[in-house]
């Protein structure tokens, strides 16, 4: 079985187009099933048919779904939500924000995270293929796994952890025996030991892939630089770029002149930016793209091949420690051994080296360190990260 994530800045067509695949996939004569795991649904809108939290069918050997998130979140920790609110109450916090409280950071991400695993695991489907939410909260969808080593930690111990993760101001109310640590660990640990085998399965680039959806403006390649970036970071592939809504050839109307020039200017920055993934543009559509008819239409337009199996296999940016200094190596063949320039600027890291130019969005946790030295290593471009002097 594979997975297949689209994701993007909101607004570019992830939607759209992971509906597409869909589509194609299943007249290709795999079993597929379409998940929305974006707060906003639109899956519904798409394809104009009702949709709900459970697998519907919609065409044939096509399912689709709208996770809903919030009777995920009651269903697991509903009964913990209530008690731990009341609590609250009782010391003074006014009920909206005592339930907002009793919430743990991150557990929607991780719930949604279990949902899929749980799908996977029914072994009913072919490919399953997510339309995830906008990219800064997929990242953290997606980065959810690790989240594991904080909530055992901090959160465990409830009436230790969970007051240092709230304001001191509540600590003694969860100090309650009601809220015993015993019962938290029962219902973190079941979550965590889907996570962990959901994780390795995210990462094993054979059987997961992430396609990121992006449109040929500035700001939206600012968004998916960031995203690569951290899917890079944590491990997942990403093997097609879709760049969506590009004007048509035949139009040349002088008002879109301009429009079509910078198009142009950023379909080449992102095929170079991001080589070598393969990068798949998609024409704007004379009309909206609503409605089974016309995501069947794009559909046979834009996957003239088989979607399913992985569109590549190369890491273009990888991630680690080596003797005690975090090295980013950013796939760069063909180069000359030189002069490394490098110049951060607040979060981006800018290269140089001869004709080669590339700005890397650097993850949070490179942003406070400064890159000491840069080399080539067979295709690959290592750069160096320290403590700042």
């Amino acid at each position: 079985m594979r997975i297949i994530l689209f994701t993007g800045k909101g607004g570019v067509g992830k939607t759209t187009l992971s509906a597409a695949m869909a589509l194609r996939s299943a007249s290709l004569g795999y079993k597929a099933l379409l998940v929305s795991t974006d707060i906003a649904h639109s899956l519904a809108d798409a394809f104009q048919a009702p949709l709900g939290d459970a697998p519907r069918l919609i065409g044939e050997r096509l399912y689709a779904a709208e996770l809903d998130t919030a009777e995920e979140l009651e269903r697991v920790w509903g009964d913990l939500r209530r008690r731990i609110a009341s609590f609250l109450q009782k010391e003074g916090v006014s009920a909206p924000i005592a339930g907002e409280l009793a919430i743990l950071p991150g557990l929607d991400e991780i719930l949604a995270l279990a949902r899929l695993k749980r799908l996977y695991d029914e072994g009913r489907y072919d490919v399953l293929i997510i339309d995830s939410a906008p990219t800064g909260a997929a990242m953290r969808l997606l980065g959810a796994p690790d989240l594991q080593r904080w909530y055992a930690r901090n959160l465990l111990g409830l009436s230790r952890g969970l007051g240092k993760a709230l304001i001191p101001a509540v600590r003694s109310a969860l100090k309650m025996p009601a809220l015993s640590d015993a019962l938290i660990q029962e219902r973190l640990a079941a979550l965590f030991e889907e996570i962990e085998a959901l994780r390795t399965l995210l990462t094993d680039g054979a059987r997961t892939s992430v396609r990121l959806v992006l449109n040929a403006e500035h700001l939206s390649l600012q968004e998916t630089l960031r995203a690569f970036t951290y899917f890079s970071l944590f491990g997942l592939s990403v093997d097609a770029l879709f760049v969506n809504r590009i004007l048509p050839g035949e139009v040349y109307d002088p008002f879109f002149a301009q429009w079509k020039g910078d198009q142009a200017h950023y379909l080449s920055q992102i095929r170079e930016t991001f080589a070598p993934l393969p990068v798949f543009e998609v024409p704007l559509r004379p009309q909206e793209v609503v409605g089974v008819k016309a995501l069947e239409a794009l559909a046979e337009a834009l996957f003239t091949f088989d979607p399913v199996p992985p569109l590549s296999k190369e890491r273009p940016l990888r991630f680690f420690v080596q003797d005690g200094r975090h090295i980013l190596a950013l796939r760069a063949p063909g180069l000359s051994a030189g002069a490394v320039e490098l110049e951060k600027e607040g979060g981006d890291l800018h290269i140089r080296l001869g004709s080669f130019r590339r700005s890397i969005a650097l993850p949070q946790y490179l942003g406070g360190l400064r890159p000491s030295w840069a080399r080539l290593e067979g295709n690959d471009l290592l750069v160096a990260f320290e403590e700042p002097a």
